[in-house]
């Protein structure tokens, strides 16, 4: 009887032990260091921007004429044409097939061409196109920057006009055009010179020789000031990089 007791004695002893084991654990699992979730070190990438695009349609009420003015200019420039603003359009006679646009060296048929006279006007600056009637010529107008060369071992008679809508015409010896396009660097570095200094006439000649070489440069600019010598050089090296990148045509 008394072993019985005894057991039965501790197993009832068991009972409170047990439950303050359990309660225990839980106490310590509670207060134990918290599982950390795991976050991405990478850094994110954001969206790339989509490129300005120049494919904007152009209002229904404009001209042919108008419409392939803007058009030639937000090609030049890369606006889209929402960002290009018609100033003036102007009926006029040509008095020529060129539009009264002097090309070096180009022969034009001396016939008289309806058209317009088109002032457009992005980034502050104003841009004159001329177009026949229905649009189908169109030319820039605007002469930004002339060069002439000539002379030198290789007998060099170069002409080129380059337009501030970043157009370029040359011509050698009257007989091999060439045509090409200012890059969107070029066309800012030609900006940057037209707002900052006014008319600039720039001749460069080489010593008094038979082969002699001899540059001529006219910026037809619109700002006050006057280049310093290294403007000139900078100039000069700049005009015969485009005209060499310009590409033979005609």
């Amino acid at each position: 009887m008394e072993r019985c007791v005894c057991e039965s004695d501790g197993k009832r002893n068991m009972k409170p032990l047990t439950f303050l084991l359990i309660i225990l654990s839980v106490l310590i699992a509670a207060c134990g260091p918290q599982a950390t979730p795991l976050r991405s070190t990478a850094t994110p990438v954001p969206p790339t921007p989509a490129p300005p695009t120049s494919t904007a349609v152009p209002p229904a009420d404009l001209t042919p004429a108008q419409v392939a003015a803007l058009s030639a200019l937000s090609e030049s420039l890369g606006l889209p044409l929402a960002q290009i603003k018609i100033v003036q359009t102007e009926a006029v006679e040509w008095r020529d097939s060129c539009l009264d646009v002097d090309l070096p060296g180009l022969a034009c048929l001396q016939v008289i061409t309806s058209g317009f006279r088109i002032r457009l006007e992005a980034n502050g600056l104003q841009y004159e196109y001329h177009t026949d009637q229905d649009g189908k010529s169109v030319r820039a107008a605007t002469v930004a920057l002339t060069w002439h060369r000539e002379g030198g071992i290789a007998g060099f008679c170069d002409d080129m006009q380059v337009y501030l809508s970043g157009e370029v015409f040359g011509s050698s010896c009257g007989g091999e055009y060439r045509l090409g396009k200012l890059t969107a660097d070029e066309i800012q570095e030609l900006r940057e010179w037209v707002t900052t200094f006014g008319n600039v006439a720039v001749e460069s000649k080489d010593q008094a020789v038979a082969d002699a070489m001899s540059l001529g440069l006219i910026l037809n600019g619109l700002g006050t000031a006057q280049p310093t010598d290294a403007d000139k050089t900078a100039m000069f090296n700049w005009v015969q990089v485009v005209y060499d990148q310009a590409a033979p045509c005609c």
